[in-house]
């Protein structure tokens, strides 16, 4: 795997934990308040949504550049989809 493929391999898996720690917090998966009594705002939820996306397009990138490298196991109708589909 060449640096830059490399380096972007560990861009993309940051963003993806930091997209999914960003979600925990706003859902408060940590906290001690009962699961069906957890009411969160409109805005926490769009925020999860917006974390939720940020970690799936990351995900994708992922999918291209271990492909790239690889040859990976992954099919060409996902690698399109991966390359095309983009909430940004």
């Amino acid at each position: 795997m060449s640096s830059t493929k490399g380096e972007n391999t560990v861009d993309e898996v940051g963003k993806v934990l930091d997209a999914l720690a960003a979600l925990s917090l706003d859902l408060s998966c940590h906290c001690d308040v009962a699961p069906h009594t957890l009411v969160l705002p409109a805005s926490k939820v769009r925020e999860a949504c917006d974390a939720i996306d940020v970690a799936v397009d990351s995900l994708k990138r992922i999918l291209v550049v271990a492909a790239a490298v690889e040859g990976g196991p992954v099919s060409p109708s996902t690698l399109r989809e991966a390359g095309n589909d983009s909430h940004n």
